[in-house]
C-alpha cells in the first residue's frame, strides 16, 4: 500500500517535505517513525509526521527506507518538539534530530578523492582564473586517502567548495563517493547459558558436576557458576564475566559446549550501565533521614499536585544545604509507586555523578542517565531503555528533556536559574527549564523548578501567582549556615597582604583547614594560568587570528589557546613584535591560583594535594568522578574550580570555600551580570559547612565590596538582591518583562555583513507596540572562527504580546521578505529567542 506523507527533514527553515510511502495495508502508526529520503544529491534521515493523502502523487519521490518498526516519537513528544521549533524559531527537522541519539540519523557521507594532478601549465592557468579551485586542487593532492567534504571546507577555510567539486568530477580528475552511514544498533556480545537437559534434570546436572570435579576443577567451576547466575536471574551470563568470575578460561569454555552441558548465544548488553565496583560518591542512603517540618510541608504539597495528574509548577526556594534533594527523592519514590515516571533535569555534567549515586543509594530501579560525555553507544542504549520502559526515573543534563518517558507524572528541574540550561550552540536553542513547563503541560505532570538563587524570572512568576512558592529557610540537619567575610583586596595590597593573588588571610585560614584534615573550595571561574600576555616595553598583546580576542596563557602546557575557536599555538618569552623579555602575565585564572599555593606551602612542613577542576581537567570520560572521588575520600585537600564546583556537591568534610575573585562578572555588558555574580557568590558560599557537626566558613576576595551583589550575597539576602534587581529590568525593560532576542548576521565579508544586518532591521516594524528593535551593534568580540559578526537586539513587551504570538509573526514576515530580497549565501542569519548571550 502506497501513502503520501509529510516529512520534517533536518536542514533550516521550516517547510515540510512530501514523499510517498509503501506500507503494508492497515499500518496506521506511521507518523513518528524516522525514514531515509532522497534530498537533492544527498540521502538523509527524515522524520514521518504528517499524512497527506490528499496530495497529488505526480512528481513525488519515493521514501528509500522506513528505520522503524515502531514511531520514535509519540504523539505528545511530536508536539513538544513542535512547540520548540515555532517558539525558537527553528526547524522542526532540526528540533527532532536533537530529541534523539545522534547515531540515530545516518545520513550520506560524500568523500573524495583527487584522480587526476594537473599539468604545471594547467595548474597556472587555474590559479588564474580561480584561485580557490587552485588551493582546492593542492589541498586534495596533499592526500593519498578519501577525504570528506567537512574536513576539506574546515581546512581550507574558503567556504563550500560543492561547486568546484561538481565540475572537477566532470572533468574526471576527481571521483566523488556518495555512502550511507549506517544507523546505530544495540550491541551484542557472547553469553552463557545452561543447556535445557541441565535446567530439566536436577539429577543429571549433579552427576555431571560430580564428574567435572575429578577430570577439570576449571570447567567445574565455570557450570556451577553459569547454573548459579540461571538460579539467580534465569538469564545467559556473559562469556567474559563466568570466565572472570569463575576463574576459568575460553579453553574450559568451549570444552563444556562441545559436551553440549552449555549453549553459547548472544545478548544484547548496556553500554550505558557502568561498573558495579566503582566507588559510590553518595554518603548514606538518604530516605532514611528525617524531613523537617518544611521539608515535610514542601513535600506534601508535592504529592497532592502530583496524585491528582494535572499539570501544576512549583517553584522550591530552599537556601543551600536545606535539603531540597531530599525532598526531590521522596517525592520520586511517591510518583514511582503509583506507575509514572519521572524526569530530573541538571544543569551541570559536574553534578551527575554525586548526584547520580545519591539516587543509586535509595533506588532499587533501574537510573538511566544522559549527558553530552557519553558515548554515542551510551546515550543510545539509556535511550532505548527509557523508550521500553525499562527505566522510570532520568537524570540528566538539557537534553534530556527530550527523553521518551511514557506515562511521566513529575519533572523536577534542579538549579532552575542556572544559564547552562539555554542551548547556544547549534540551533535548536532552547531553555530546558522552559521546555520542561510546556512538556509538564503536554504530559499533565508536575513541574518543579528548584533552587537556592532563583532566576529573577521565575520569582517573579511566583510572587504573581502563575507558579506555587514553597520556602525551606533552614538548614537540613541541624547545620548553620557558613560565616562570610569579605576581603577587600585593594586594602590587602596597600598593606602588602597579597601573595601573587590570594591574601595572606585566606592561605593562613586554607592551612589551618589542611592541618586538621578538612577540605577546602576555591572558585574561580576563568580556567588557565593568565588571561593574556602582554610585552610590557611594546604593549604587544598575542591575539587569535581567528577571532577578536586575546588568547590565554596555558602555562602548564606552554601555550597560549583561544577558548572559542581553540586556535592554539606555544607561547614565548620573547615578544614577537619587539623581541623583548619577558612578556608579562596580565589576571589568572585556575592554573595560576595552583602555582600560588604551591608557592605558599613550598618551605612549610604540610604538603596539601591540590586538584583543578575546569575544562582543562575534565576532558576526558569519567574524569570528573574521579577528580570528586579524590576530594570526598581526602586523598585531595584542596579543590580549585570554575563554576563546575559552585553548585550542586554535596561534601561534609568542606568546612572552607575561597572565592578567589568575586568581580569577574559584575561589569559584563550583561543585563544578567549582577544576578550571575549574587547567584555564583551564594551557591559557591553554600558548598560549607553542610554538616551540624562542623561549622563553615567562606572568605570573598573583591575589589568591590559594597555592589549590592556582593553584599546580598554577604547577608545571605535573596530578598534584597530581588527587589533591587527587579526595579531595574522594569526600568530598562529587559525580563521578566520583556523577552530578550537577538538576530545575529553572520559572515566572512564584513560590508556584507553590516549590509544585511541593515537591511533586516529596516523590515521590522518601528511602533513599538509589540516589539522593540536595536541596532545593528557590533557585539564585544566582533569575530569568531574568522566569521564577523553584527546583532539586532529585540526586545519583546510581554503586556501587550504575552504568548510572543505577535513576536513570532513579526520575525517569521520580516524573514520571508529578507529572504525575498535581500538573502545572501555568504551571511548567515540566526535567531535567539530568549537569549542567554551577553553583547
Amino acid at each position: 500500500m502506497q501513502s503520501i506523507v509529510n516529512i520534517a527533514i533536518p536542514i533550516p527553515g521550516n517547510q515540510l517535505f512530501s514523499y510517498t510511502v509503501e506500507h503494508e495495508p492497515g499500518e496506521t502508526n506511521l507518523i513518528g517513525r524516522r525514514v531515509l529520503v532522497p534530498f537533492g544529491k544527498r540521502t538523509l534521515t527524515g522524520f514521518i509526521v504528517e499524512l497527506n493523502n490528499d496530495k497529488k502523487r505526480e512528481g513525488l519521490k519515493p521514501v528509500f527506507e522506513i528505520l522503524d518498526a515502531e514511531p520514535v516519537f509519540s504523539v505528545c513528544m511530536l508536539e513538544l518538539t513542535k512547540w520548540v521549533a515555532d517558539y525558537y524559531f527553528c526547524s522542526w527537522g532540526i528540533v527532532l534530530k536533537s530529541a534523539i541519539p545522534s547515531g540515530m540519523s545516518p545520513k550520506s557521507v560524500i568523500k573524495v578523492q583527487l584522480v587526476y594532478n594537473p599539468t604545471e601549465s594547467e595548474f597556472e592557468e587555474i590559479i588564474k582564473k580561480s584561485p580557490k579551485k587552485a588551493t582546492l586542487i593542492q589541498f586534495l593532492s596533499e592526500h593519498i586517502e578519501p577525504l570528506t567534504v567537512n574536513f576539506i571546507e574546515d581546512n581550507i577555510q574558503s567556504g563550500s567548495v560543492a561547486s568546484h567539486l561538481e565540475s572537477l568530477e566532470q572533468k574526471g580528475w576527481l571521483n566523488i563517493h556518495r555512502l550511507v552511514e549506517d544507523d546505530i544498533v544495540p550491541k551484542k556480545q557472547k553469553a552463557l547459558i545452561l543447556s535445557e537437559e541441565l535446567i530439566n534434570d536436577y539429577e543429571k546436572f549433579k552427576n555431571v558436576l560430580d564428574e567435572l570435579d575429578k577430570k577439570s576443577i576449571k570447567q567445574s567451576l565455570l557450570l556451577n557458576y553459569i547454573n548459579y547466575k540461571f538460579l539467580d536471574n534465569r538469564k545467559p551470563v556473559l562469556v567474559s564475566e563466568a570466565i572472570k568470575y569463575a576463574k576459568s578460561n575460553y579453553q574450559s569454555v568451549n570444552a563444556l559446549v562441545k559436551k553440549n552441558y552449555i549453549l553459547m548465544t548472544e545478548v544484547e548488553i548496556d553500554r550505558s550501565e557502568k561498573i558495579d565496583n566503582i566507588e559510590t560518591l553518595s554518603q548514606r542512603d538518604e530516605s532514611k533521614l528525617e524531613l523537617n517540618e518544611e521539608q515535610s510541608i514542601t513535600l506534601n504539597e508535592i504529592i497532592n499536585a502530583t496524585d491528582k495528574s494535572v499539570f501544576d509548577v512549583f517553584l522550591l526556594h530552599g537556601i543551600t544545604g536545606s535539603g531540597k534533594t531530599l525532598v526531590y527523592i521522596h517525592a520520586i519514590k511517591n510518583i514511582i509507586q503509583t506507575g509514572k515516571s519521572v524526569l530530573l533535569i541538571v544543569p551541570e555534567i559536574s553534578l551527575t555523578p554525586q548526584l547520580i549515586d545519591r539516587f543509586k543509594s535509595v533506588f532499587q530501579e533501574k537510573i538511566a542517565v544522559l549527558h553530552s560525555r557519553m558515548s554515542e553507544g551510551e546515550r543510545f542504549d539509556a535511550w532505548r531503555a527509557i523508550k521500553k520502559g525499562n527505566s522510570r526515573i532520568v537524570i540528566g543534563a538539557r537534553s534530556a528533556i527530550f527523553a521518551p518517558l511514557n506515562n511521566l507524572g513529575l519533572i523536577i528541574v534542579d538549579e532552575e536559574h542556572e544559564p547552562s540550561f539555554k542551548q547556544n550552540e547549534p540551533d535548536p536553542k532552547y531553555n530546558a527549564r522552559d521546555v520542561a513547563l510546556v512538556r509538564g503541560k503536554i504530559d499533565n505532570a508536575v513541574v518543579v523548578l528548584g533552587s537556592a538563587t532563583p532566576s529573577i524570572e521565575t520569582m517573579y512568576n511566583a510572587n504573581t501567582g502563575k507558579y506555587k512558592l514553597l520556602n525551606i529557610s533552614q538548614r537540613a540537619d541541624g547545620a548553620s549556615l557558613p560565616k562570610i567575610e569579605i576581603i577587600n583586596i585593594i586594602e590587602s595590597k596597600r598593606k602588602s597582604e597579597v601573595i601573587g593573588i590570594l591574601t595572606k588571610t585566606l592561605l593562613q585560614e586554607i592551612e589551618k583547614r589542611i592541618i586538621k584534615k578538612e577540605g577546602v573550595i576555591l572558585f574561580q571561574n576563568r580556567r588557565g594560568f593568565a588571561v593574556y600576555l602582554e610585552c610590557p616595553e611594546c604593549a604587544h598583546i598575542p591575539m587569535c587570528k581567528n577571532c577578536s580576542v586575546t588568547l590565554t596563557y596555558h602555562k602548564a602546557k606552554g601555550q597560549l589557546r583561544c577558548h572559542y575557536c581553540g586556535f592554539t599555538v606555544n607561547s614565548t618569552r620573547k615578544c614577537p613584535a619587539c623581541s623583548h623579555s619577558p612578556m608579562k602575565e596580565v589576571g589568572f585564572g585556575t592554573q595560576r591560583i595552583e602555582d600560588d599555593l604551591n608557592e605558599w606551602f613550598k618551605d612549610k612542613e604540610i604538603k596539601p594535594v591540590i586538584a583543578r577542576m575546569d575544562l582543562d581537567t575534565t576532558s576526558k570520560k569519567d574524569a570528573h568522578r574521579k577528580i570528586l572521588q579524590a576530594f570526598s575520600n581526602g586523598l585531595t585537600d584542596i579543590l580549585i574550580g570554575t563554576q563546575m564546583v559552585a553548585k550542586g556537591l554535596d561534601f561534609d568534610r568542606v568546612t572552607l570555600v575561597g572565592v578567589v575573585n568575586a568581580d569577574l562578572q559584575l561589569y559584563l555588558p550583561d543585563f544578567r551580570a549582577s544576578e550571575r555574580t549574587f547567584q555564583l557568590l551564594t551557591q559557591v558560599s553554600g558548598r560549607a559547612g553542610r554538616s551540624s557537626e562542623k561549622e563553615g566558613e567562606v572568605l570573598i576576595q573583591s575589589s568591590h565590596p559594597g555592589h549590592l551583589s556582593i553584599q546580598s550575597s554577604l547577608l545571605g539576602s535573596y530578598e534584597l538582591f530581588y527587589e533591587n534587581e527587579i526595579k531595574a529590568r522594569k526600568e530598562a525593560l529587559y525580563p521578566p518583562y520583556t523577552r530578550f532576542c537577538l538576530i545575529q548576521f553572520i559572515g566572512k565579508n564584513l560590508s556584507k555583513v553590516e549590509e544585511c544586518s541593515e537591511n533586516f532591521k529596516n523590515l521590522l516594524p518601528t511602533d513599538r507596540k509589540y516589539i522593540l528593535a536595536l541596532g545593528p551593534v557590533e557585539p564585544i568580540i566582533a569575530k569568531v572562527r574568522n566569521n564577523y559578526r553584527k546583532l539586532i537586539v529585540i526586545k519583546n513587551n510581554k503586556k501587550t504580546d504575552p504568548s510572543g504570538k505577535y513576536l513570532r509573526l513579526i520575525l517569521s514576515d520580516a524573514n520571508n521578505k529578507y529572504i525575498e530580497k535581500y538573502a545572501s549565501s555568504a551571511v548567515k542569519v540566526v535567531f535567539d529567542i530568549d537569549s542567554y548571550s551577553g553583547l
